[in-house]
């Protein structure tokens, strides 16, 4: 993803109104971060992260494709696997954006070819072991944007949190996985860069069934994060590196705190955020992925508050 100036005009245009920014508050957490990789260990273009364990965490870079597996190394992480991604044919470059590790499996979001990079081509990628991906899935009910302004985020959602908060689809029929069958145990939520909208899919077989979408309440969205009781939003450097919250209400996922990052955040290209399933003493690990590899490091880490 390139990074894009954004003036008042177009701030205002896109939702991120003065009294939105003035509504942001501090971050639930540690207001220090510190570094948590090694010097160039992934240079640029580290965009999506997801823990699948407190212990296992897993990274996309989105050009070259390649997908890390990192585990704990002292008070940083290092590399455990490390792989090129291709499509479900063996070819191409996928411009590997976001990352979600799933209990169905693990998931990538796409924006495009990168050996056909002015080409728009918003997917889902399903990888088992290997390089290339066991399944893939275009993404119907998306606006045609500018390829490098498609899928920047993923996340998954179970059913299980859907069903007892009432989750409603876009006609307002109440959410029944029933109605979606082989979809797995969950549903996949998947952020338009260019808009900074989330659009709810359910994957069933080959087809990828549309079912709502909503405002993240940023003009851009970078990445998501569920993190068992609500979903979170990040916006990167184009509005100061803020987060939402989004939880159900009356069927619909909408904004219930909007935080500015941490103080010892620098205001970067973030492009990726995961937090830690695991709370230890009150807290819970987050993550961090720059993009652009600030001070040659790509991964950044803090604290978030448990209960926050």
């Amino acid at each position: 993803m390139r990074i894009k100036a954004i003036g008042v005009f177009s701030v205002l245009v896109l939702g991120m109104t003065a009294s939105s920014a003035e509504a942001a508050t501090t971050w639930p957490g540690s207001s220090t971060t510190r570094t948590a990789d090694g010097t160039n260990v992934f240079g640029t273009n580290l965009s999506g992260l997801s823990f699948e364990s407190a212990n296992v965490l897993w990274a996309v870079k989105n050009g070259p494709s390649t997908l890390y597996r990192l585990v704990p190394s002292g008070s940083s992480w290092k590399v455990d696997q490390k792989r090129s991604l291709n499509f479900a044919d063996g070819q191409g470059d996928p411009d590997a954006e976001g990352v979600a590790h799933t209990p169905d499996g693990l998931f990538v979001a796409v924006e495009r070819d990168n050996d056909d990079s002015g080409v728009s081509r918003p997917m889902i990628l399903k990888y088992g072991a290997g390089s290339n991906a066991t399944a893939e899935w275009d993404l119907p009910g998306m606006p045609e944007v500018d390829p490098n302004d498609g899928p920047e985020a993923i996340s998954w959602v179970p059913d299980s949190y859907l069903t007892r908060n009432g989750f409603k689809d876009s006609s307002g029929r109440t959410y029944s996985p029933a109605d979606h069958p082989g979809h797995g145990s969950g549903l996949f939520f998947v952020g338009l860069e260019a808009t900074g909208e989330v659009y709810v899919y359910a994957l069933q077989g080959q087809q990828a069934v549309l079912l709502n979408k909503f405002a993240s309440g940023h003009p851009q969205v970078m990445d998501l994060e569920f993190d068992g009781s609500k979903l979170w939003a990040i916006c990167d450097n184009n509005c100061s590196g803020r987060t939402t919250t989004l939880a159900i209400s009356s069927g619909n996922f909408k904004v219930t705190a909007t935080y500015n990052r941490p103080s010892g955040l620098p205001n970067v290209n973030l492009e990726g955020f995961a937090i830690s399933p695991s709370c230890v003493s009150g807290k819970k690990v987050v993550l961090w992925a720059d993009d652009d590899n600030t001070g040659s490091h790509a991964l950044r880490s803090g604290t978030l508050n448990c209960t926050g």
